[in-house]
C-alpha cells in the first residue's frame, strides 16, 4: 500500500486546541515496537520496522521511505501477522527484502491516536507520543487523493499549523534520543571509571 501523509510536530498548546476544535471519531493507545540491525542496513536504506500492538493484536509494519527530506511523506507500506511483540527477528529479509543480520527490539513508544476521517479519502490523525522519557505531539494528515482537501488545510494553518519544515518521524525521534541518552550514559560510565 503507498501510503501519502503530511506531518508537523507541535506544541503543547497546539495539540491541545487541535484536540479541543474537532469532534473525534476515535481515540485509542497504540505501541510501536521498532527493531534495527546493529550494522545500520535498514536505516542506510530507508526502511523502518515496527511491530505495532493497537487493541491487544499485533502486526509487524515495514516503510520504505520514497521522499526523504521534504514535509510530503510517501511510503510503500506492508504488514505481516505476528504473535505478540518478538525480541528479535533473525528472518528480517523476509519481511524488509534487505538482507540484514538479527533485527533486534530497541524499544517502545507509546501514541495516544485520536483519528477523525475529514472525508472517504482523507483522515486526521492528532498524536502525543511518549517514549524514552519524553513527550511530543504531532498531527498527520493521510490521504489518497493527488492532494489533501484545501478546507482543512486552511483550518489547520488558522490553528497555527505549518507543515513546511521537513518531517521527521516517530522513528527518527526515537532513534535520536536513544542516541543522545546512550552518549549521556557513555559519558557517565567514563567519569566513574
Amino acid at each position: 500500500m503507498l501510503e501519502k501523509e503530511y506531518k508537523s510536530l507541535l506544541t503543547k498548546d497546539e495539540y491541545e486546541k487541535i484536540r479541543n476544535g474537532f469532534t473525534w471519531d476515535s481515540e485509542k493507545v497504540q505501541e510501536n515496537h521498532y527493531y534495527t540491525d546493529d550494522e545500520g542496513i535498514l536505516r542506510q536504506n530507508r526502511i523502518m520496522m515496527r511491530v505495532r500492538v493497537k487493541d491487544n493484536k499485533s502486526v509487524i509494519q515495514v516503510k520504505h521511505h520514497k521522499n526523504p527530506g521534504s514535509p510530503l511523506q510517501i511510503c510503500e507500506e506492508t504488514e505481516y501477522a505476528v504473535t505478540g511483540v518478538p525480541k528479535s527477528f533473525y528472518d528480517g529479509e523476509k519481511y524488509t527484502g534487505i538482507k540484514t543480520d538479527e533485527l533486534k527490539n530497541i524499544g517502545c513508544a507509546k501514541t495516544l491516536r485520536s483519528s477523525k476521517m475529514w472525508d472517504e479519502k482523507t483522515e486526521i490523525c492528532l498524536d502525543k507520543t511518549e517514549y524514552l522519557g519524553r513527550c511530543d505531539y504531532e498531527i498527520e494528515i493521510e490521504y489518497t487523493s493527488d492532494t489533501p482537501p484545501d478546507g482543512l488545510m486552511k483550518r489547520l494553518t488558522d490553528m497555527g499549523v505549518e507543515f513546511k519544515a521537513v518531517s521527521v518521524g516517530k522513528f527518527s525521534r526515537f532513534l535520536k534520543a536513544l542516541d543522545t541518552d546512550t552518549r549521556a550514559l557513555d559519558m557517565i560510565k567514563g567519569r566513574k571509571q
